[in-house]
């Protein structure tokens, strides 16, 4: 039953996606952050879903972008945006580590993050209309298949990294979430890892190998600036993480989608 109520906890903190109300209690969150690699599976269905129906209805590629492009924000409530705008806030305001760390938890939003969410955006809708208008006139959808695997990889890695790497802060929502967490979760999002590389692969070997190597790269990375600019991960950098790794796949499978 405690996995269960995990699961629930997990879906209610990192969706939008109604679930039954109980009163939670800490041990409750002992394996929520395992499951966060769950809400990445619902989204990548919801997505091939809209995807089929787009392609029964024939609506326009255009439009399907902005369809696509725009579930994950409605299925999350732009839990991981609002993550990404923080850590841009703080990044850019170029404070020590303390005055960086009080900058995130700022609910207000600055310059940086309404600048860099745009041009995130707009490279974003630029490879991914890109990969969705190659696909389509190829025919072959291997491409948009390991795109809609990435929601569950990278939220997989995400959980990984939130439990191994340093911490910023002693107390905050990333310490109630992994601070219960022991070998079985590192095991369990292991194999959730290893089982969405294993999707990658399987749609296409080629593509499966570039997008894992960009997101070890930039998980290498992710770990050199957390540390360099707030003393380690956080919630906020969490949603960084996400929105980061999912944006280099789609880099990634648009670019493939030229070359190949």
């Amino acid at each position: 039953m405690g996995i269960f109520k995990s699961i629930i906890i997990a879906f209610s903190l990192y969706s939008r996606i109604p679930m039954p109300v109980f009163t939670w209690q800490e041990k409750d969150m002992k394996h929520a952050i395992s499951a966060l690699p769950l809400i990445g599976a619902v989204i990548g269905g919801l997505s091939y879903g809209v995807f089929r129906l787009s392609m029964a209805f024939d609506i326009p590629v255009f439009c399907l972008t902005l369809f696509l492009s725009v579930l994950p924000l409605i299925v999350t409530g732009g839990f991981h945006m609002d993550g990404f705008m923080d850590v841009q806030d703080a990044k850019n305001s170029y404070q020590d580590k303390e005055k960086k760390l009080e900058i995130m938890k700022d609910p207000h939003i600055g310059a940086f993050a309404v600048i860099s969410v745009s041009i995130f955006g707009m490279i974003w809708l630029s490879f991914f209309y890109l990969l969705l208008s190659k696909s389509l006139e190829k025919g072959d959808y291997k491409y948009l298949f390991i795109y809609m695997a990435s929601f569950f990889f990278v939220r997989a890695i995400c959980g990984l990294t939130s439990i191994i790497f340093d911490k910023a802060k002693k107390f905050g929502m990333l310490n109630t979430e992994t601070n219960s967490t022991g070998s079985v979760d590192k095991v369990i999002l292991l194999l959730e890892a290893l089982c969405g590389i294993g999707s990658f692969l399987y749609f296409d070997i080629k593509a499966g190998i570039v997008c894992a190597t960009a997101l070890a790269l930039f998980t290498v990375f992710y770990k050199h600036m957390c540390n360099k600019e707030f003393g380690g991960v956080t919630g906020d950098t969490a949603g960084y993480f996400v929105c980061m790794g999912e944006g280099i796949i789609v880099i990634c499978l648009a670019v493939l989608s030229i070359i190949f």
